[in-house]
């Protein structure tokens, strides 16, 4: 039952994503570490969830107040809007609900605002304005902005892609098969009490029945498995066949595509992990934990004179910054963070670092472009963009299971088990 310093808490976590520009990851850990552990599960279940219903809730919650929030006073309407979450998707008894929302009031040093925060609530339980909620951004929970790019994308499936985006992420798995097989580690962890199933697309993949924490997973610790995305694990997929040689994995943090690449591609020579100095420690760190060994560079790929030798690489493997609009599921501030213009400044982005990137590429290379985007401006038009530029690039052919081909390459929409990726490989005539 969430207490008022629970409620508190996920409360300055919503404020200081929607109204400091924070990443929820960096707030969530911010506050979390703050916390009991047994605590941190509920208030990133309220904060997170909040945050993705927050365009259903916000003009609805805001119609229940006689006049506007001071801008000095603004954590209330998360607070506000952290209550309408509970007492919507929680199983809790409202009062206990209302009852720790008003008393967070006080902990958040709004002593004056209990009465308001009561009278809110209890307005809400008696007359919920539903008519305040019937629009389509309400109703999918996305700005209006966002809802209109993915439609004009995908005219057939954008109501499912946004429904999608509302819903929990599994926990999802990567066997490192180097250690153990996949039957071998949900036998594992079968012995622990630990519900899971194979993935579908995936052939390395294991789903949690419950998503818990890595550290209470059995031989996570010893490299058995990663924590990866099922659609994300499709990576070595996109590069076979692989004949060999050196690999570059451009944008490489936080590692998970880097370390897959060394578990199921055969006869790789070398393989050099960059990405921004800020960035790359993680790659080390996962490389550590697996036993595995690869080149790390700490450096702006488009600089590639000050971090590139003269030897070619026969595979390079790109996942470049994009809009994130295939993991919203999974990181539901990306609909508080992004702009409809960002869309044009990423796409700029992918092209210069893909024409960056192709002459390193050794002739009879690939280069194995992927986003976590479902928008073509970020995945089939750098494409073409290159081609325009560079006469050698070819689009081969790639399957990924359940996937929709696009103009260049495959796509995978987001739905209950897994996020959306975009995959294409070139090679170099």
């Amino acid at each position: 039952m969430p207490t008022a310093e629970t409620c508190a808490a996920a409360t300055r976590i919503v404020h200081a994503v929607t109204k400091k520009g924070q990443s929820l990851d960096r707030a969530t850990f911010s506050e979390c570490s703050k916390l009991k552990p047994e605590n941190r599960g509920e208030v990133r279940e309220i904060s997170w969830g909040t945050l993705r219903w927050w365009f259903r809730y916000q003009a609805a919650v805001s119609s229940k107040l006689n006049r506007p929030i001071s801008k000095k006073d603004q954590i209330l309407e998360s607070l506000l809007l952290c209550g309408a979450y509970q007492l919507d998707h929680l199983n809790e008894p409202d009062y206990a609900v209302t009852s720790g929302t008003v008393e967070a009031a006080r902990v958040l040093g709004l002593p004056k605002a209990v009465g308001l925060v009561n009278g809110v609530l209890r307005s809400w339980l008696r007359d919920k304005p539903t008519d305040l909620m019937s629009s389509e951004e309400c109703t999918f929970a996305t700005p209006s902005w966002l809802l209109q790019r993915i439609k004009s994308n995908w005219p057939d499936e954008w109501q499912k892609v946004v429904s999608c985006a509302n819903q929990k992420p599994p926990m999802t798995l990567r066997v490192n098969t180097l250690k153990i097989t996949r039957s071998e580690f949900i036998e594992l962890l079968a012995r622990e009490n630990i519900k899971a199933h194979e993935t579908s697309i995936s052939p390395w993949g294991v789903t949690l029945e419950k998503p818990r924490d890595i550290s209470s997973i059995p031989g996570f610790s010893l490299g058995f498995c990663s924590v990866q995305d099922e659609a994300a694990q499709m990576a070595p997929l996109a590069c076979l066949p692989f004949n060999g040689g050196r690999v570059l994995d451009a944008c490489a943090a936080p590692g998970g595509k880097t370390t897959h690449l060394i578990e199921a591609l055969k006869n790789i020579e070398s393989v050099t992990a960059i990405d921004l100095p800020n960035r790359t420690k993680s790659i080390s760190d996962n490389l550590d934990r697996l036993d595995q060994s690869a080149k790390v560079i700490s450096a702006d790929i488009l600089n590639d004179k000050k971090w590139c030798d003269e030897e070619l690489y026969d595979l390079i493997l790109l996942d470049a910054p994009c809009s994130g609009t295939g993991v919203i599921k999974r990181h539901p501030d990306i609909r508080h963070h992004r702009r409809s213009s960002d869309i044009a400044t990423y796409a700029l982005q992918q092209s210069r670092l893909l024409s960056t990137l192709w002459p390193l590429l050794r002739t009879g290379g690939q280069l194995v472009y992927v986003t976590c985007s479902i928008l073509k401006e970020e995945n089939d038009v750098p494409i073409d963009g290159l081609i325009q530029k560079f006469s050698d690039v070819q689009v081969r052919d790639i399957t990924i299971p359940t996937a929709i081909g696009t103009k260049n390459g495959q796509q995978l929409l987001p739905n209950d088990e897994h996020d959306g990726l975009f995959y294409a490989s070139l090679t170099k005539a």
